[in-house]
């Protein structure tokens, strides 16, 4: 019955329809309205009231969330010249009771979006989970939708995540999702239309995510059968949203989905992430070789599917010395993929507390910026651009971005300009010769340049 739907679907082909999004993909190329190149390029944040870790039953919350607000974006946008945000959301939040749908949870979700809009940052809505739920691991689905029932509900402090992650009761959820025992897949998919629904009319958010780190242990016809369960009823009302799509969770470890079953579908986003050994040993191997080799097979996986390539996590510990160079190593491999990617993670409480800021313990309050690790993310990048891009380079140490086009069509080009690389603004060669630029927004400067390459410098 399901390859019968999909054949009548037409995968690939989208209906005509008055949608329009700010965002569509074509032959893997993501592109705005005016069909001009686009990155995204950012940071996952956890936001409290958002992040769903927190219980009304006396237990203990699992981690302490951070506030997060459209100042934040404005941050991410003017100092560091980012504009995406992913945004972690959970169904816990969004329909804590059967049916029942949180609109107060939702409203506050498409809050944040339209705040970080205005400050020129898109978000990707995040249907996240990590270990199923908060009631058997950290955050995901209510206690509804576990099946079967949990012999045991969990508190925090989350201190044994991983352990969650392997546990009988997680795993069996998982796998009840999946093949729609108790009708929950259905109801996710209900809830995923709820959102899509949302999404209307509010710019800035261009895309939605399916689900993190799907865990099927490499049954890719399970998962595929997943995502086109959704992607059928989705594409009857929505034909022009733009998905991202996740591997198995796997390939965290093994850094390769392998091509076996195609995403089926049209205005798709590919989005793994990457984490080569970091969760083995946080990468003091400092394999540079592998790390590159998973970047270029998330590529080839990511044409396989027709789909964009989005690295929609990537990290480390940023205070140790093979922490920040494994940062630094997988922005360099992005860039020579023209990959968009989204830094985990804004602010942090944890164990390992890999945020952008560092924890502050004696309050909620942020703590001290990692001014490095600022320097580094801060990376300019061609935000649209008429054309193909060929190359992109980045010096740090001389603050200059080249960027070589295969084809330049308009000329009409967009980079980022953050203030943390170029306070005064920086001025750009066209082919060596100078071009005026405008500002459109702080942190950034509009072109035109019809040559093959363009230098920003200071």
């Amino acid at each position: 019955m399901l390859l019968l739907m999909l054949a009548c679907t037409d995968p690939k082909q989208d209906p005509e329809s008055e949608q329009s999004y700010e965002l569509h993909i074509e032959d893997g190329a993501l592109l705005n309205q005016q069909n001009q190149s686009v990155l995204l390029r950012g940071l996952n944040a956890r936001v409290n009231g958002i992040f769903d870790v927190e219980f009304d039953d006396g237990r203990i919350a699992l981690a302490k969330i951070p506030d997060f607000s459209g100042e934040d974006c404005r941050f991410m946008s003017e100092q560091l010249g980012h504009n995406l945000l992913r945004l972690p959301i959970n169904w816990s939040g969004i329909e804590p009771e059967d049916d029942q749908y949180d609109q107060a949870y939702i409203d506050s979700v498409f809050a944040l979006v339209d705040a970080c809009y205005e400050h020129g940052v898109y978000t990707i809505v995040d249907l996240h989970q990590d270990a199923y739920s908060k009631e058997i691991g950290e955050d995901g689905a209510p206690l509804w939708a576990i099946y079967p029932p949990p012999e045991e509900l969990l508190e925090g402090p989350l201190e044994d995540l991983e352990q969650r992650r392997a546990s009988v009761q997680v795993l069996a959820a998982f796998s009840s999702l999946y093949r729609n025992e108790q009708n929950l897949r259905d109801a996710y998919i209900e809830m995923t239309l709820r959102i899509a629904e949302e999404m209307q009319g509010h710019r800035g958010a261009v895309a939605l995510e399916l689900q993190n780190e799907p865990v099927v242990f490499g049954q890719v016809d399970l998962l595929s059968d997943f995502h086109d369960a959704i992607m059928i009823e989705l594409r009857a009302k929505y034909p022009n949203l733009p998905v991202v799509f996740e591997p198995d969770s796997l390939r965290n470890f093994t850094d390769n989905a392998g091509l076996m079953r195609e995403f089926s579908w049209s205005q798709a986003i590919y989005g793994p992430h990457i984490y080569t050994d970091v969760f083995e040993d946080g990468w003091t191997g400092q394999n540079v070789d592998d790390l590159d080799q998973s970047v270029d097979l998330a590529l080839e996986e990511a044409e396989f599917h027709q789909a964009h390539l989005f690295v929609g996590e990537f990290g480390n510990g940023p205070s140790t010395e093979h922490g920040f160079r494994y940062i630094v190593e997988a922005l360099e491999d992005f860039d020579r993929v023209s990959a968009s990617w989204a830094f985990w993670l804004y602010e942090e409480y944890s164990i390992g507390s890999w945020g952008l800021f560092e924890q502050n313990e004696q309050s909620t309050s942020q703590g001290p910026l990692r001014e490095e690790l600022a320097d580094v993310l801060a990376r300019p990048f061609p935000e649209f651009l008429s054309g193909t891009i060929r190359n992109i380079e980045w010096s740090l140490e001389q603050k200059v971005l080249t960027i070589s086009l295969q084809a330049t069509g308009t000329g009409e080009h967009r980079v980022t300009a953050p203030l943390r690389i170029w306070p005064n603004g920086p001025q750009v060669l066209c082919d060596g010769q100078p071009v005026s630029t405008t500002s459109p927004r702080v942190g950034r400067v509009q072109f035109t340049c019809a040559g093959s390459e363009i230098v920003v410098q200071e």
